[in-house]
Order: structure tokens, then sequence, then C-alpha cells
């Protein structure tokens, strides 16, 4: 099969386009970022790998095995991009939560919870952690209360980064790994859609020349 070759603005972030635009003329700040225009280019080459990342071929190993560890890999390219977003916009992970509405958030908690295997995976995770943000967030998680999605994927990308998670625990049913992990995924990609995009758009709002009068009323 012949390669995809990159169109345009295709796999970067929504409304990249006006960015390029514009930056030139007004630097990355008047985008309501905190860093320079290479850090913003720097997210955008981490977001764009994950989003051009299929998937990771293997011999020899199962399905499930297979479709873990290439959910993983994307989880890890994401959460890379996502780090560098929260950079360029001067949020740390502890002030995340934010960027969630309470109903959103409890929507999302409850769809992963009702995933099948979840609770297994989320305490095989949990089992290789051993900073306290971080196991609180997984404690409160199995418990059933409410907590901070965004630790949840930084837990599991942090355990298969440091290579003590893996794609079948022994403990957990075969699939759960790679639906818990497309999951967090999705979810830090529908964020930084829509944190990004927004940006983009108060700014042409912000830009755009004031209604003339009608003089006719």
């Amino acid at each position: 099969m012949t390669p995809r070759l990159p169109t345009g603005t295709e796999n970067f972030p929504p409304g990249w386009d006006v960015f390029e635009h514009y930056l030139p003329h007004v630097g990355a700040r008047s985008f309501d970022f905190v860093t320079n225009a290479g850090e913003v280019n720097r997210f955008a080459a981490r977001y764009r790998a994950a989003k051009c990342f299929s998937h990771a071929e293997f011999d020899y190993l199962s399905a499930p095995t297979r479709d873990g560890y290439s959910t993983l890999i994307r989880l890890l390219l994401t959460y890379s991009a996502f780090e560098h977003f929260l950079r360029c916009i001067g949020t740390d992970l502890r002030y995340t939560s934010t960027l969630l509405a309470d109903e959103e958030r409890d929507r999302a908690l409850d769809r992963l919870r009702a995933l099948n295997g979840s609770q297994e995976f989320f305490v095989a995770v949990r089992s290789h952690l051993d900073q306290r943000n971080y196991t609180r967030q997984f404690d409160d998680f199995i418990a059933g209360n409410t907590c901070n999605l965004f630790y949840l994927a930084g837990g599991v990308r942090h355990a298969f980064a440091h290579g003590q998670l893996t794609a079948s625990p022994a403990t957990c049913p075969p699939e759960s790994v790679a639906t818990c992990s497309r999951f967090l995924v999705n979810l830090l990609v529908r964020i930084m859609d829509r944190e990004f995009k927004r940006r983009m758009d108060e700014f042409e709002e912000a830009i755009a020349p004031p209604p003339e009068p009608d003089y006719d009323e």
C-alpha cells in the first residue's frame, strides 16, 4: 500500500491554519499561550505524531495483546502531546480538573467504569505506582469516587513507559488494556482539540471588525 502523504494541516490540532496564518504577525501569546511559538510547534509535532500513529506490528502475539500494546503506545504519544500542551497553556496537572465541567467529568467516569475489565485494569496499574498524587486518584476511581481522569491517563503512561505495565496483565480481561487506554486517548485528544480550537476562535473573534451600523433602522 502506498503511504499517504501529508496534506496541509491534516493531523494537526483543529484551527492550526489560523495559528500558522497569524503567528508571524502577532506571536504565540496573542492566542492565550504562555510560551513562545517554538514550544507550541513542539506541541503540534507531538500531537501530529500521536494522530498519525496507526498500530504497531508484532509476530506471535494474540490479537488482544497486539491491540493492547498498540493502544498503550498511542497513549504514550498522546500523553506526551498533552503534557506539552499543558506547558503551553500554563496549567499544571494538579489543576487539570478545570478542563472538564463537573457533569462532563461524571459522564466520562461512568463510561470508563462501565468498560469491561476497567476495575481490574486500574487495580493492576495502581500496583505499579508509588507517587501519592497518582495513587490517591487511582484509589478514588477504584472506590467509585470522583477523581481526576488526567491522572489516570498519566498513571497508565507512567507504568507502561517504565516497563512495569504489559498489554496482558494476568488479572485483567484480555481486551481491557486496549479499551481503557483507548478511552483515555480519546479523552486527551478531545480536550486538546477543544482547548486549542477555542483559543483560535476567540482570537478570530477579537480581531474581527465590528459590524457596520444599519442606518436604515
